[in-house]
């Protein structure tokens, strides 16, 4: 008898867990890591919980939302856009992908890890004997409420991209045979499973942590996750009051005093209380692979600071900002190359042109809030804003005029981000119909959250609120196919809401029919 490591791939869908295996002829037992006779403390507990977190950046400085994540969000907006040699991101940016494209694959593989990671230490955490090891029931619940807003975050990402997704709740001990090929689960009922673990989450997370463990899930995360999932369903009152409950949680915006919104995205920034959760990158020189991100170098192009230019965004994105607008800062309006030209945006975009020889017209303009730190040096310093206050404000804002239309608060709300920014107050007088402020409320996420993996999302609610829930397309079309190479590649024939399942889960999972991705490609 000889115990053996194996990697267990129930069909690419419950990620990559280690198990201990046992052979007797052509018997196979496997046992998971997470085995409850062996594993008996809170410090195992803790470590499966840190085990969670640490596939947020699956497949290190590139991996889910460490990068690849963004792709699957970011490029099929009108704001960000490809370059020709990345052919992968050019195919989602231009709306030519297919089932073989591998971010799908990839994302996909990395969603499930989590998941599995979290089934399986949920199962852990609910074992351990926690009083009997001189640790409190309270701990335990806390550990609980970690994995399992993971686990909804991890889903939030599989609906969106996907719809209807195989729903695992249960570790893998607990596997039957029909797990292997797991079915499709209908979205709704994977969401009303989301909102039982976020419910528990904001009840047993603490408010806080030390500075130490800012990237930990908090009660208020969960809430505001509960926000974002209630504005995707239309559940607009839910989604007001969810979005008060974390504004009753001490959260507040980076003032123009504390250097406002540039300086909340400073590579020196580690915490600040308008992070409600984030992705914890290294600080440290070296990172990459390990601890950090990919989007510095990914932002920025090669005669910025030899970069990979794999997230130009458009000069029509610019030119939405005012000139006094803080936000702006965040975007190269002008630099100077490496090889010493300038490039400058021009001045019909908005920005200071300048003349030939000694500058350079800008065809692009590309993304500074995730600074690439010196030449070559791949690690990405900051930590990864997954939600922050000002989202949360917005998404107030928009739930409230969803429900009553035209309000005092939303303008107030409304005001709070652009203020910061160094923008006039807007007036309630302004906005006589719901359309007219629901429009400027998506107006002003664009520009406050380019970049941050919020895009698709806002694309499509705001089409389905502005057609009464008939087509969600509605401004994805309006908005993205003026900045198509060909306008024809967009068919109305494609339901662009949901991507194609990954070609090599179809292979590997009988129970999705050859014709799964019918309608979701052309």
């Amino acid at each position: 008898m000889k115990n053996v490591y194996r990697i267990l791939n129930v069909a690419l869908l419950s990620g990559l867990i280690l198990v201990m295996g046992c052979e007797k002829g052509l018997e196979d037992e496997t046992f998971s890591v997470y085995d409850q006779n062996v594993l008996t403390k809170p410090e195992h507990a803790e470590q499966a919980v840190r085990g969670a977190y640490a596939a947020l950046k699956d497949n290190g400085g590139f991996g889910y939302y460490a990068g690849h994540l963004y792709w699957l969000y970011e490029y099929p907006g009108e704001v960000v856009t490809t370059t020709g040699t990345a052919r992968q991101g050019g195919q989602i940016d231009q709306l030519t992908y297919d089932a073989s494209n591998s971010t799908f694959n990839g994302v996909w593989i990395s969603i499930f890890k989590l998941i599995s990671r979290t089934n399986e230490a949920e199962e852990l955490i609910s074992n351990v004997d926690y009083t009997g090891n001189s640790s409190t029931v309270a701990l335990q619940n806390q550990n609980l409420g970690e994995v399992r807003f993971l686990r909804a975050l991890a889903y939030y990402d599989a609906t969106s991209l996907w719809g209807a997704v195989p729903l695992f709740i249960k570790s893998s001990s607990k596997f039957t045979e029909s797990d292997e090929n797991p079915p499709l689960t209908e979205q709704s009922v994977i969401e009303d499973a989301m909102i039982t673990d976020l419910q528990f989450a904001e009840q047993h997370l603490p408010q806080s942590y030390a500075a130490t463990e800012v990237a930990r899930a908090t009660s208020g995360a969960a809430k505001a996750l509960l926000a974002r999932l209630y504005l995707r369903r239309g559940e607009f009152a839910k989604a007001a009051e969810k979005s008060l409950e974390v504004m009753n949680k001490n959260y507040d915006l980076r003032t123009q005093a504390e250097g406002g919104i540039k300086s909340l995205f400073a590579t020196n920034n580690r915490s600040d209380n308008e992070f409600i959760f984030v992705l914890k990158s290294s600080n440290e020189a070296g990172s990459y692979g390990i601890n950090s991100n990919s989007f510095g170098i990914n932002s920025v192009p090669w005669d910025f600071n030899r970069g990979w230019n794999n997230f130009p965004i458009h000069l029509q994105f610019y030119a939405q900002f005012a000139k006094e607008d803080a936000r702006r800062e965040l975007l190269t309006g002008i630099y100077k190359a490496l090889y010493g030209t300038i490039v400058s945006v021009p001045k019909e975009f908005g920005g200071p042109g300048g003349k030939a020889p000694d500058t350079t017209a800008a065809k692009y303009v590309y993304n500074l809030k995730y600074p690439h730190v010196n030449n070559y040096n791949y690690a990405g310093f900051n930590n990864v804003v997954i939600i922050r206050y000002a989202d949360v404000l917005l998404m107030r804002a928009e739930a409230l005029n969803e429900v009553s239309g035209p309000n005092e608060e939303s303008i107030t709300l409304l005001n709070q981000v652009r203020t910061r920014s160094g923008l006039p107050a807007l007036t309630l007088a302004a906005f006589t119909t719901k359309d007219k402020l629901r429009d400027e409320i998506f107006e002003e996420r664009n520009k406050e959250l380019f970049m941050e993996g919020r895009k698709r999302d806002d694309l499509f609610r705001w089409g389905r609120s502005a057609s009464n829930g008939a087509n969600p397309l509605l401004k994805f079309k309006e908005k993205i196919v003026p900045r198509l190479l060909s306008p024809s590649t967009y068919s109305d024939a494609v339901d662009y809401t949901k991507y194609p399942y990954p070609q090599n889960e179809i292979q590997s999972n009988t129970s999705l029919e050859a014709n799964v991705n019918a309608g979701r490609v052309r």
